[in-house]
């Protein structure tokens, strides 16, 4: 799992405005497959949330209705995907031989769509909602779509709910907030221009509160202290995601975590420039290599989740190394990480092809010669 900086409030509105003017272009003239929205009950205002592709072609798109800030609802989102079609088909012809693992799969997938949908509140409103105490209420649902019925799986949790149903060789979800489940009817939508004109005012909404939101107060810090910061930071929450994805869950994220984030490495670049005397945008480079070092290692490792003191010397001795360019004893480790992120880094810049795949086994041995280095290191402490 590779960590980047996270981008600031602005820079993510201006990249998903960017990112609905080229969609505008390819969906508004002839939409790839059918498109599923709600025909009822009828809620305002109405955007496009989603817009997926894989290998170059569109697969899934989300519909919007309602208030996005308002977590009591009422709100709605319907996505419409082609893939997941698919891979329901597959799940359907095996399950004869593994129908409780399938279903498993299925319960826990709705589970992922509800903690998508509290991230999403927490990111957009600023509110965190906790998971209810009681368990999921897993239930089947007959979904109204046009004028038939289909059949599917539905699950609420707390005040959300959510389902999936196959109709028509596509794939169904639907996710409700202050909606009655009876009450809903979908139909095809042949006409996505509303939604994209509803996306781009969500937008300049999220653009304006974002705007109006004080920046995060962190904790003071400078010097090597400001990227320790920073690195525990960046190891928490890929522990929570290591976690939950073990869980079958999406990690959980808490109202003003990006912003947070972003402060955090934000002050690190700061510091690790002041501290080297160089441009922020090398010292950035330094930054990066440094928490992604750390994140490697809390995944390849098991002795750093399970040996605190060993854990700290890992981070303490890669701080100062990465940071202040001090002699450490696990310096072979710490060369070994910067060859194969320097190897990693030229294979990001690389052409899909033969020399694509010769680039990427090469980086195979570097990152087991640096995992070897590691554990030689905690050997001998």
């Amino acid at each position: 799992m590779r960590s980047v900086p996270e981008p600031d409030r602005s820079e993510w509105v201006a990249r998903m405005r960017e990112r609905a003017r080229l969609d505008a272009d390819e969906l508004v003239p002839r939409p790839p497959f059918r498109v599923f929205g709600l025909a009822a009950p009828q809620l305002q205002p109405v955007a496009l949330v989603e817009a997926g592709r894989v290998n170059g072609e569109w697969d899934s798109i989300g519909l919007a209705y309602g208030d996005w800030a308002q977590p009591a609802g009422p709100w709605m989102i319907v996505t419409t995907s082609a893939r997941e079609a698919a891979a329901a088909g597959r799940e359907a012809a095996a399950a004869g031989r593994e129908a409780a693992a399938a279903g498993r799969e299925a319960e826990a997938g709705l589970l992922r769509v509800i903690d998508q949908e509290r991230n999403r509140i927490a990111s957009h409103a600023g509110v965190d909602e906790e998971d209810p105490d009681e368990p999921p209420d897993y239930s089947a649902m007959d979904l109204a779509v046009g004028s038939e019925s289909v059949s599917g799986l539905a699950v609420r949790h707390g005040n959300i709910w959510t389902a999936q149903a196959l109709a028509g060789g596509l794939s169904l979800t639907v996710l409700g907030r202050g909606v009655d489940p009876g009450s809903v009817r979908l139909d095809q939508v042949v006409d996505l221009a509303p939604y994209l004109h509803g996306r781009s005012e969500m937008l300049g909404r999220l653009a304006e509160q974002y705007r109006r939101q004080p920046p995060p107060v962190l904790e003071p810090a400078s010097g090597v202290a400001a990227c320790r910061a920073l690195a525990e930071a960046a190891l928490a929450a890929q522990a929570r995601l290591v976690e939950a994805l073990r869980a079958g869950r999406s990690a959980r994220h808490r109202a003003g975590d990006g912003a947070t984030m972003h402060a955090l490495w934000q002050r690190a670049v700061r510091e690790q420039a002041r501290i080297g005397g160089i441009g922020e945008r090398q010292a950035d480079e330094i930054v990066t290599l440094m928490v992604n070092h750390l994140t490697h290692l809390q995944e390849q490792a098991g002795w750093f989740a399970t040996e605190p003191r060993l854990r700290e010397a890992a981070i303490d001795e890669t701080l100062r190394h990465t940071v202040s360019g001090e002699d450490v004893p696990s310096k072979p480790a710490q060369q070994g990480w910067a060859y194969y992120w320097a190897q990693r880094r030229s294979v990001a810049d690389q052409e899909p092809g033969p020399a694509l795949i010769a680039r990427r086994e090469v980086g195979e041995p570097l990152l087991s010669a640096w995992l070897q280095a590691w554990t030689a290191w905690a050997a001998g402490r």
